[in-house]
């Protein structure tokens, strides 16, 4: 019996609550290739754009893991034609951010006590070793690099010389490394393709809070799904709580040092 049709590239997911802990719990039952289908459908991307991320995975077979995905609860397939201006970056602004409606009180009372948990989880681990990587949100492998060569890397950073540091370092092991300093650069280094593979995001910056921005990344269709790690020197928990709330894959911890970061940048990417 042949294998069905893949979906229709304009199917867009609803990723249901069961899906989203797979995503967000303490562990998945998931292979890395359904994960990270998982993770693209809940970043609101077509069919068509999920398979162009997941360009490594052959069409057919990817028909299959949502197929699976579907009859297992994790998602469900609408469709919306919408979903072509998703790609589109041209308006993309940082300064502009308007949260997204509050949840009820019951429900927020949950998400409290589950992050309140995972943040002490998160603090521990930071303590421990100086990054902490979300183990849910974590590359089970490495997808290939967006520009087809190196594995970019985008340090939003406001201080010159840890920004150059950072970025020499980057180069040095053989990353692409950019940079940007406040949240007009970011929005400009978005807009140039292709995405980078990974956003370091400092929480401090002059004029912005990295974690709004975080905010206002998670909010955007062909954002979403970009992993991004916190760098911060602020380590309480309502800090953690906060990016955890807003999705953050990793935490690295100021001053750090450089094999940390590099461990924290290669967990998040599936490296190793």
């Amino acid at each position: 019996m042949s294998a069905p049709p893949p979906p229709p590239a304009a199917t867009l997911y609803e990723v249901s609550d069961a899906g989203r802990l797979q995503l967000k719990g303490s562990s998945t039952a998931l292979f890395a290739d359904a994960l990270r289908f998982l993770l693209l459908a809940e970043g609101k991307l077509d069919f068509g754009q999920i398979a162009k991320a997941m360009a490594d995975v052959p069409e057919p077979l990817l028909g299959r893991i949502a197929l699976d995905l579907e009859r297992k609860g994790f998602i469900r397939p609408v469709q919306s034609a919408a979903s072509a201006e998703s790609d589109d970056l041209s308006s993309l602004d940082f300064a502009s951010y308007v949260p997204p409606p509050r949840i009820s009180a019951e429900e927020r009372e949950e998400e409290t006590a589950a992050r309140k948990q995972e943040a002490q989880r998160t603090l521990d681990k930071m303590k421990e070793q100086g990054y902490a990587v979300r183990i849910a949100r974590q590359a089970r492998s490495a997808a290939k690099p967006a520009s087809g060569a190196a594995y970019s890397v985008l340090v939003v950073e406001d201080e010159p010389p840890l920004a150059a540091a950072v970025r020499k370092v980057l180069e040095l092991e053989r990353f692409s490394a950019r940079v940007a300093a406040s949240r007009e650069e970011l929005a400009a280094e978005l807009k140039k393709p292709p995405l980078p593979d990974l956003i370091l995001l400092d929480v401090n910056l002059a004029g912005a809070n990295g974690l709004d921005i975080l905010e206002r990344l998670r909010a955007h269709p062909a954002l979403k799904a970009l992993p991004v790690i916190m760098v911060t020197a602020m380590s309480a928990r309502e800090d953690v709580m906060r990016a955890l709330a807003a999705d953050a894959n990793g935490y690295i911890t100021k001053p750090f040092k450089i094999d940390v970061l590099m461990k924290g940048i290669r967990a998040v990417l599936g490296l190793g």
